[in-house]
């Protein structure tokens, strides 16, 4: 997200119409640019939003009450049923051909509860400190107690952010988060923990789980996957991926383990600012033919004293029609992998990894996303999940008849159609991924689903959305009533209930000056040149200016001083990210009397250079 030398956190599939896993988070780099001061802090402090900033604080009082959660943290696993599985899922929402395509458009409605789950990730991030996390994806939650909510995050911007700045101050990148939610009377106060390092601290921020903790090394970044509360310990999967730019390559799975009293002792101080969780590193295994292993924990479900994990494997192409697997294990031995058992197909489960086998049939074309939720409603077992088509608006969910599949691609119905999603200029070409179900949040007769919004709008200057708004990369939420997937009369005509598409226009103030990342070959269109340099000079200094070649162009100015033989970089002009700037001017002081010829050299983000523009002057003897 920030600092030059992060990479691009992008689709598994970098180019339009491939199928996405993990989608754009990281593009703004805090090392290219001269960085705001900011007051160092090296705690956090939980954040208390006033009545303008959010809503949840009232809402979420109210919905702790009617919530209901096992004695374990975790949502119901057994839910009540609501109709016979022959009934499902008619009538209750729009149906997926055996292809992709879904063309009507579900019932929807705002509702106050989505409303106040966004605004109150919105608040936090306005006003968020070098100390907060601002903005992240791969959002996924755990209860810890009545009052208290653990919501984890992947990668993960650190504050402070605006809507109008993005990101572009922001003080860091870590590659995961937790934040933890305190719920008092009718306010909320959330505190944010990592691996340490916040606020300019020598070294920089850190992630909960990475190097040199985590296997793989420091080529090697941790992106968080479900989890599930068991007794006093949250346990959280985490998937280590190969640093670089999509394919993303895989490397293998941990466990991490928090106790309950950790998370749920933020309160602000910087004490407590540093989660310590305890890592399981789990065998890798590739599949014959493969070039990546299986990756475990996209979705976890707990059923009685059995906990089934859900794994992915990304065959090696630039179309990754991710496999799905399934594994289970007693939930007391969750992190004991010797007591995993592996579905291998028939109803069989072998102790083995080897014997894995992919839950959908040969042929089948349901690709799943890196991340999603599997639920049970009547008598059948639903995957949710975001659309993994590119720009997709669509939330999904499919039907089996047993937790191994097959789940049913043309049984599938459309939940969820955002209107604010779209790899076009008209809807800033933002795009979801990963939505889940939040059970910290759920109640027995309505699921809150989260997913993830980010955009692949870029620049002239290759600067990214999160530099001019931070409600690219905030969490989204909706509501929807479990009727709608147990077929029952009650689910005809019941609305999902979101908030509202309130995503602010940024490419309509310029639109000559965005461009989709996907249409070029390293993510940046090409750098425009510099045109119309003029020189007014005046006793020890010159006054430069030049037309402005692009929105998120910066500028570097060599000088060659009378009698010398080449040119030294005098200055650069940071990248310029006002829509109404035509014309740049700089002036270089402390020059002796003499010609001189300037060299201007336009740069973008990534250091390319366009075509750079001279002029030559005579500074006057003083």
């Amino acid at each position: 997200m920030t600092a030059s030398d992060l990479q691009q956190k992008e689709s598994a599939d970098a180019s339009r119409g491939r199928r996405d896993g993990r989608l754009p988070m990281v593009r703004a780099r805090l090392s290219a640019r001269t960085r705001s001061p900011l007051r160092i802090r090296r705690g956090l402090r939980a954040r208390r939003p006033q009545a303008g900033g959010l809503l949840l604080g009232l809402v979420i009082g109210f919905i702790l009450v009617l919530v209901l959660i096992p004695d374990d943290g975790h949502a119901p696993t057994t839910l009540p049923p609501a109709a016979s599985a022959a009934n499902t899922p008619a009538g209750t929402g729009t149906s997926l051909p055996p292809a992709v395509g879904t063309i009507p458009v579900p019932p929807t409605s705002v509702g106050s509860l989505a409303t106040a789950l966004d605004a109150e990730w919105a608040g936090y991030s306005d006003q968020s400190t070098c100390a907060d996390w601002a903005g992240g994806d791969g959002i996924s939650s755990v209860r810890l107690s009545a009052s208290q909510i653990a919501w984890f995050f992947s990668d993960s911007y650190l504050g402070p952010a605006t809507p109008s700045a993005g990101f572009s101050h922001s003080s860091g990148l870590v590659h995961n988060s937790v934040v933890i939610q305190t719920v008092s009377g009718h306010s909320s106060g959330f505190a944010t923990l990592t691996g340490g390092g916040l606020c300019n601290y020598p070294g920089g921020p850190t992630a909960l789980v990475g190097p040199p903790q985590a296997p793989g090394g420091w080529d090697v970044r941790y992106w968080v996957e479900d989890g599930i509360r068991i007794g006093d310990t949250v346990i959280k999967f985490y998937n280590g991926y190969r640093l670089g730019n999509a394919p993303y390559i895989p490397t293998g799975t941990v466990l991490a383990t928090f106790p309950v009293s950790q998370l749920s002792s933020a309160d602000g101080q910087p004490s407590s600012a540093v989660a310590t969780p305890q890592l399981f590193r789990l065998p890798s295994y590739v599949p014959p033919g493969n070039k990546s292993p299986i990756v475990w924990g996209a979705a976890v479900l707990r059923v009685g004293k059995m906990v089934y994990v859900y794994g992915t494997q990304t065959p090696d192409s630039m179309v990754p029609d991710r496999q799905l697997y399934l594994a289970r294990v007693p939930a007391s031995q969750l992190t004991t992998f010797a007591a995993w058992r592996f579905y291998a197909g028939s109803g069989r489960w072998r102790a083995s990894q080897r014997a894995a086998t992919p839950l959908q049939p040969p042929g089948s074309s349901l690709s799943v996303s890196s991340g999603f939720s599997v639920v049970q409603a009547g008598q059948s077992y639903w995957l949710i999940q975001a659309n993994p088509i590119a720009g997709s608006p669509d939330i999904d969910a499919y039907p089996a008849t047993s937790l191994w599949g097959p789940f049913d691609q043309a049984a599938g119905i459309v939940l969820y159609r955002d209107p604010g999603i779209g790899l076009d200029q008209a809807h800033d070409f933002r795009l979801m991924y990963e939505a889940r179900v939040e059970p910290a949040v759920s109640t027995s007769r309505e699921l809150v689903i989260s997913y993830n919004v980010n955009s692949i709008g870029i620049t002239t200057g290759c600067i990214p959305m999160s530099w001019f708004t931070n409600t690219v990369t905030l969490p989204r939420f909706i509501v929807v009533p479990l009727a709608m997937l147990g077929g029952a009369s009650g689910g005809r005509g019941a609305a999902v209930t979101a908030g509202p598409s309130d995503y602010p226009q940024v490419v309509q103030h310029d639109p000559g000056q965005w461009f989709d990342e996907w249409d070029y070959s390293d993510g940046c269109p090409p750098v425009p040149g510099v045109t119309g340099v003029q020189a007014r000079p005046q006793a020890s200094a010159v006054r430069l200016s030049w037309h402005d070649a692009g929105l998120g162009v910066a500028y570097r100015v060599y000088v060659r001083a009378p009698g010398a033989a080449g040119y030294v970089l005098k200055t650069t002009v940071s990248y310029v990210l006002s829509t109404t700037t035509r014309r740049i001017s700089v002036t270089l002081s402390g020059l002796q009397p003499g010609r001189y010829r300037v060299r201007v050299v336009p740069v973008n983000l990534r250091q390319s250079s366009g075509h750079p523009a001279q002029v030559t002057f005579t500074v006057p003897a003083g």
